[in-house]
């Protein structure tokens, strides 16, 4: 009987001085880690047990001391994940900010993260369990696919209270379980999420109909496959077979056409100038590949975005593998969760 793919990751049997950038390191593929300010002890331990089925979703484990977690809009660039999770406590709490709105999450509540999104948290000791849904699983689903980040349904919603009972059902009895076995759950677990998240009472209103939402998705892939080309309204209008005002009535949440054009362009261009491909191109030449005019352009969007020039993002870019010596597999586990993150799951 072949058992589900199994990762852990531990930082109990390491040097206190060690913990911490070990557990950056295993982390870094999502979240940019700092210890919390209150918390001068940072040799805690934290581990976390990740299984991924059939290379679809992801059930994972975590107990970690008190920390302030975050997605920069920079991170969010350059990684380029397009996942979902969705996490709750069985022990402690984390404070969420997120759109400009700071909410605390308690044990029992169920949180919505969209790794396309940029936010921050502050977490006390704790121990929770995630569940993780790659975008173009659950999307189709959704009523307001690009809605849902920072979401919180709270422990006294019958719907979130479905979700937080199967996620930590599955984690608890998943080590038992065949791959053949685990692998009849993600339908109805893909399902039972989109059911939770369209019917809960804190919906966010405005989400559209089916349809629209529908032409929005086809429009963003459209936008998405011209991004190093002239991308025109009148171009895209003709492409949709739609007017030129139901495009702008679309696209009105996101700032306009333009701005969700820009932003993206911004966004890939991010994650060319930082990565290891890309490390070594020339500015101008990124520049002009992601549809901008000018280096300086391209300089002044990307500093009113990320709150630095693409020179001083490149310049500043941090090591994937912050601890070099004195680490060894043997003592934290593998690094397979990381790899399922940025490579599995983004197939």
């Amino acid at each position: 009987m072949s058992s589900v793919n199994k990762s852990t990751f531990t930082t109990r049997h390491l040097s206190p001085e060690l913990r911490l950038p070990a557990w950056q390191m295993n982390i870094c593929p999502m979240f940019e880690i700092t210890p919390a300010s209150e918390i001068t002890n940072t040799g805690d331990h934290n581990s976390i047990t990740s299984y991924l089925i059939d290379n679809q979703i992801m059930f994972s484990g975590c107990t970690k001391h008190a920390q302030r977690f975050a997605r920069t809009p920079l991170k969010v660039a350059r990684d380029g994940l397009d996942n979902y999770v969705l996490q709750t406590h069985r022990r402690g709490k984390q404070t969420l900010r997120h759109g400009g709105k700071t909410t605390t999450c308690e044990p029992g509540d169920l949180i919505v993260l969209d790794l396309a999104d940029s936010y921050e948290a502050t977490a006390t000791d704790s121990t929770q369990c995630s569940l993780m849904i790659p975008r173009h699983m659950l999307s189709p689903l959704l009523v307001n696919p690009d809605g849902q980040g920072g979401r919180v349904l709270r422990s006294d919603s019958p719907l979130a209270t479905l979700v937080v009972n199967h996620i930590k059902a599955v984690f608890d009895v998943i080590d038992s379980m065949s791959e053949m076995e685990a692998s009849q759950i993600i339908q109805p677990t893909v399902q039972l999420v989109a059911g939770a998240l369209n019917g809960s009472v804190d919906h966010i209103p405005g989400g559209g109909t089916a349809i629209s939402t529908s032409l929005l998705a086809h429009a963003k892939a459209e936008i998405e496959n011209n991004l190093q080309r002239n991308i025109s309204i009148g171009k895209l209008s003709a492409a949709l077979n739609h007017s030129r005002a139901t495009l702008y009535r679309l696209f009105e949440p996101e700032g306009g056409v333009r701005a969700y054009v820009q932003e993206r362009r911004l966004r890939r261009s991010a994650e060319d100038l930082l990565s290891g491909q890309g490390v070594n191109k020339r500015i101008c030449d990124i520049a002009y590949t992601w549809g901008f005019a000018s280096e300086a352009h391209y300089s002044r969007a990307f500093r009113t975005r990320f709150g630095m020039t693409p020179g001083e993002a490149r310049a500043g870019r941090l090591a994937m593998f912050p601890v070099e010596n004195g680490v060894e597999l043997a003592e934290i586990g593998d690094l397979n969760y990381g790899q399922w993150l940025t490579q599995t799951l983004r197939l």
